[in-house]
């Protein structure tokens, strides 16, 4: 079986995916803000990972595509 074979998530697990995504696409935006003030080294590896899920979530919930 190949990748293109795989079912896609339903919508309703999407749009639950995408709307618990938002706090962290919102810590993402904040990141961002400090990092281009020159502030990044104030944000913890934690918030750094917890955005970067988020993002990942939000990729999930647009495409649809399973990861395993």
């Amino acid at each position: 079986m190949t990748f293109s074979d795989k079912k896609k998530l339903s919508s309703n697990i999407r749009i639950l995916i995408g709307a618990l995504s938002v706090p962290s696409l919102y810590l993402a935006y904040m990141i961002g803000v400090m990092a281009v003030n020159g502030d990044y080294q104030k944000v913890d590896y934690f918030e750094w990972l917890y955005s970067l899920m988020g993002i990942l979530a939000m990729y999930i919930a647009i495409t649809g595509k399973r990861l395993f």
